[in-house]
């Protein structure tokens, strides 16, 4: 390689190899005879690791250079995987040569037999009893697992998680072979979705979504021969007869409008909620995604009626082995591809909502759309049939599913690649002319957000841990739930991740409502929503109180980059020098203390100017605190991005020297991300989390009959509840008579 040259030979070439727990150069022709002298432990691991430990030896530019499909090297590469087979056990097949068309790269009818999966043993119980009832019960029914559990345990086995390691570093170089084995199995696992692992192998840091499943697991099971209810019913007799619980059985009927042409039964066995259904076959009309006919199938018709080869694989429960009827499924999952069992265009203009499932399953798995089905999905048919036949609700839920998924940044920018953007987020006329740079924005932002929340999580700021969050937490009263940090709350991360996409979109309508504020306060309620509320509730018929939180999140965040750029940044400063701290007893922790410099302070009376300064940040921060709540990071994050985004912008506009730019570039960045790690500490410090939580020391009725006996009904109670607010904001840990002093001072006329 340092020869630039495009001849590979194995057996002659020294490489620069780093090692599990060793350090050194070894030519690559002192592993030929390994195996007959013993070797070292550490070169041997090659072997005993097969293709992923050779790869994961190598340093990014090799592997880039390894990993390009039909160059020499990788073609040799391949070849010499092919050559070490005859010796140890690599599968040829694990590293795509490039040289074959997606569509046929696996001869059809393809033996899965020698797949193994590791079973549970609760899977293991449950199987055994269902082929116990079949052979007792005189069935000759073939139950096979189909869907989604096959091929998430197909990618939780070990072949396959060493296989995609071993891609995902010819692709990224994420992993690094210096890590001990238990954490390359630990980000292995990940690699399965089933089990909600969540890193990202195609980013050096993924926000973990790792949280374990204790809900059932649905498993589909198909028959061959008889009614899924028929099923259920010959096994709560067998239960029955043999003096074990039964199970309650619920059918879900034929219903050929909602595309429920044979019928369904579910029930709960064990944890594990099982629905029974047929082999399938299918034909569409041309005008509806729902089947027009549907009949009982073979195991070849089901699986080519599915939506992707690596959702189209059976577990035969009868003679347990894994079955591919495709001949693709296993191919794809071990490249990582995914394709579609009929040419992609008949797939997709037959169920249009195909399309927007690959791009879930691709952003879900992290795989990657094969050419023809990219082809496909651009193509301007299958765009009218989404938007023709797909119903809204549906739509909205695979893009909730994508922005769940473990690649939000990768779904988006498919949607945007293959143009189709504007019929997911259909926008309003007057956005239309420029919706596609819109779109381009916001997949800029939500790349940055996404990237910047993965950084936080590898090298987490003092308010990105869960510990400090919790105790700062605590002056307020709140716990866990209240305090949770976003590398923990799944949920706010998608509200995040919507916010992101779809800011710019509302950032350009802000600007331009002025004009037309006059005439929306003569429109009725519905038609007053804003643009993002418009999209989400009525296009995507996402839930209102989504699309409330994704709004409040914007808000919240054009609060925090206003009061950054009014100079809060130094007033958080000052909290920090001055040691300015809120926080609750330590003997009584239902009374909050205040102290600066170490040295106690009381908030009735204090009246040191630095603490007065200190006061007033605390005010301006809850305020915008109060307005959006636990959801606060999000929002916090999402403004510090918009301003990183700002100023690599503001990069063009230098006309220094490429590496003199460069370095003021990093420079503006360290000092944006450093004024916000300040006010977010301060923020902290001065106790403001759960700060929305907070609850008045007088009620309403004891300022009416006691305090301001004066007071009018109407607006002014409205104002002297705020006024409690906001002095209790400044005296934190104040008492009541210092506040009810403060009260009638404030409005004498009532007292």
């Amino acid at each position: 390689q340092k020869e630039n040259t495009d001849v590979f030979n194995p057996l002659s070439t020294t490489f620069d190899v780093r090692f599990p727990y060793a350090d050194e150069r070894v030519p690559a022709r002192a592993h030929y005879n390994l195996f007959e002298s013993g070797g070292n432990p550490a070169s041997f691991s090659i072997y005993s690791n097969g293709i992923a430990g050779l790869m994961n030896s190598f340093d990014p530019d090799m592997k880039r250079t390894f990993a390009t499909p039909g160059s020499p090297v990788h073609s040799r590469f391949a070849s010499f995987a092919s050559f070490t087979s005859q010796f140890i056990n690599i599968p040829e097949d694990s590293l795509d040569t490039g040289g074959s068309n997606g569509m046929n790269r696996s001869r059809p009818g393809r033996d899965a037999s020698a797949i193994e999966i590791d079973l549970t043993e609760e899977e293991e119980e449950l199987f055994d009893l269902l082929r116990t009832v079949t052979t007792e019960c005189g069935m000759k029914s073939t139950l096979r697992v189909a869907g989604g559990w096959v091929r998430d345990k197909i990618l939780a086995s070990k072949e396959f998680k060493q296989n995609r390691v071993s891609l995902d570093l010819l692709e990224t170089g994420v992993l690094d072979a210096t890590k001990p084995p238990e954490v390359e199995d630990e980000a292995m696992n990940r690699i399965t979705s089933k089990f909600k692992g969540a890193s990202n192998p195609n980013a050096s840091k993924s926000p973990d979504n790792s949280l374990s499943v204790t809900v059932p697991v649905d498993i589909d099971i198909a028959l061959d021969d008889k009614l899924g209810r028929e099923f259920a019913d010959e096994l709560n007799q067998w239960l029955s007869d043999h003096g074990r619980e039964t199970h309650s059985v619920g059918v879900v009927l034929k219903n050929p409008e909602k595309s429920k042409h044979l019928e369904t039964a579910t029930m709960r066995v064990n944890n594990y909620w099982i629905d029974f259904v047929n082999l399938r076959a299918e034909e569409y009309t041309s005008d509806s995604r729902i089947p027009d006919l549907m009949r009982i199938g073979t195991p070849e018709e089901d699986s080519l009626r599915r939506d992707l080869t690596i959702n189209s694989l059976f577990y035969n429960i009868n003679e347990g082995i894994v079955e591919d009827m495709t001949g693709r499924g296993i191919d794809d999952l071990r490249r990582g591809v995914v394709s579609t069992p009929l040419p992609p265009l008949t797939t997709l203009l037959d169920d249009p909502l195909r399309v927007l499932r690959s791009v879930r399953f691709a952003a879900r798995l992290r795989f990657t759309m094969s050419e023809e089905l990219k082809t496909a999905a651009a193509d301007e048919r299958v765009k009218a049939a989404l938007e023709q036949k797909v119903s809204r609700e549906r739509v909205g839920s695979e893009v909730d599913l994508m922005l769940k998924s473990r690649d939000p940044v990768g779904a988006m920018r498919l949607l945007v690649n293959l143009g189709l953007i504007n019929t997911v987020f259909p926008l309003p006329q007057k956005f239309v002319t420029n919706g596609s740079d819109l779109f381009q924005e916001g997949l800029t932002l939500l790349s940055a957000t996404h990237g910047h929340l993965c950084d936080c999580k590898a090298n987490p700021p003092m308010w990105c841990e869960a510990k400090r969050a919790l105790q700062a937490g605590a002056v307020n009263g709140v716990g866990k739930e209240e305090t949770r940090v976003l590398m923990e709350d799944e949920d706010a991360r998608r509200l995040l991740w919507y916010a992101a996409f779809l800011k710019p979109l509302k950032s350009r309508t802000t600007s331009s409502n002025d004009d037309a504020e006059a005439e929306t306060r003569k429109k009725p309620r519905k038609a007053k929503r804003s643009v993002i509320l418009r999209l989400l509730v009525d296009e995507l018929k996402r839930p209102i109180r989504d699309a409330d939180q994704v709004e409040k999140i914007m808000n919240a965040a054009d609060s925090f980059t206003k009061l950054v750029s009014m100079g809060s940044d130094i007033s958080a400063l000052s909290v920090l020098l001055s040691g300015a701290q809120v926080m609750h007893d330590s003997e009584n922790r239902s009374k909050i203390v205040c102290s600066m410099n170490k040295k106690a302070v009381e908030p009735d009376t204090e009246d040191d100017p630095v603490w007065l300064h200190c006061m007033e940040f605390r005010r301006n921060c809850a305020e915008a605190l109060r307005r959006i709540g636990p959801l606060w990071r999000a929002a916090f994050i999402l403004s510090l991005c918009e301003q990183l985004m700002d100023a690599g912008n503001d990069e063009l506009e230098y006309t220094i020297e490429g590496d003199v730019i460069e370095q003021t570039h990093e420079e503006i960045v360290s000092g944006i991300m450093n004024k916000y790690d300040v006010f977010a500490a301060a923020m902290m410090q001065l106790g403001l989390i759960g700060i929305w939580t907070q609850q008045p020391l007088v009620n309403g009725g004891e300022i009416k009959n006691s305090i301001l006996t004066r007071i009018p009904e109407g607006p002014v109670f409205r104002d002297v509840m705020d006024e409690q607010t906001e002095w209790m904001t400044t005296h934190p840990g104040g008492s009541k008579e210092g506040l009810i002093e403060h009260l009638r001072a404030t409005f004498p006329a009532f007292a």
